[in-house]
This record gives C-alpha cells, structure tokens and sequence, in this order.
C-alpha cells in the first residue's frame, strides 16, 4: 500500500496527523505486507511521518507487515498519483488545498483532507 502525504507548514496538530494516517491505513488491503508512506513535506509533516512510523514499526513487524516513509517532492506525487492508494492533506481550515489533492480527485484515488 502506499500512502502519500502532504500539508502546510502551519499545520501542528500530531491528533489529527494520526487520526489522518488511521484512516488511509484502515482501507488497507488484509494482504498487503508493506505500507510506504510517501511524504512531500514541508518540513514539519516529515517530522509527524517520520516520528509515526518509529513508533509503528515494530507493531507492524509483529502483525508480518513492513512499514516505510519515503521523502519525496510534491512533482513525484503527481506523477504517479494512480500508484497511491491513499492521499492525506493536512492544513488549517482557512488555508486552501494543494494542486495534489485536485489529481487526486480527478484520477479517482482515494484521499482525505485533515484541518483543524
């Protein structure tokens, strides 16, 4: 499975990132063995990744299931949008969605956008 991931850099909320992961890894397919979280930043999104699949790892080890973050620019997202399977936005309610979150929706992939 492979998840991307982008935001704002105002957006701080840890709660929200987790309950945004918690939903693009709920339509997990039972058989996939390897989950590949693509994140296009900014900087602080990278962090809430990186710091999320540290911590998740070994649950995910002891279900038989792997778990990567992969950084990645925003252009990689959006060419090869119908590779993943999930998209999550992250940003504050009055901020505007990204170019991504648009491909996302007219290719037809799965995606959330998270605001607090």
């Amino acid at each position: 499975m492979i998840v991307g991931v982008q935001g704002t850099s105002s957006f701080s909320d840890y709660n929200v990132f987790l309950r945004a992961v918690g939903v693009a890894l709920s339509s997990m397919p039972v058989e996939d063995e390897h989950v590949y979280i693509y994140t296009a930043g900014p900087a602080n999104i990278n962090k809430m990744v990186m710091e999320f699949v540290n911590v998740a790892e070994k649950g995910m080890k002891s279900r038989g299931k792997k778990i990567k973050m992969i950084k990645v620019a925003p252009s990689w997202i959006l060419d090869n949008i119908l590779d993943v399977n999930y998209f999550v936005y992250l940003s504050k309610p009055n901020e505007g969605k990204s170019r991504l979150v648009t491909q996302a929706q007219l290719n037809n992939v799965e995606f959330g956008v998270f605001q607090y």
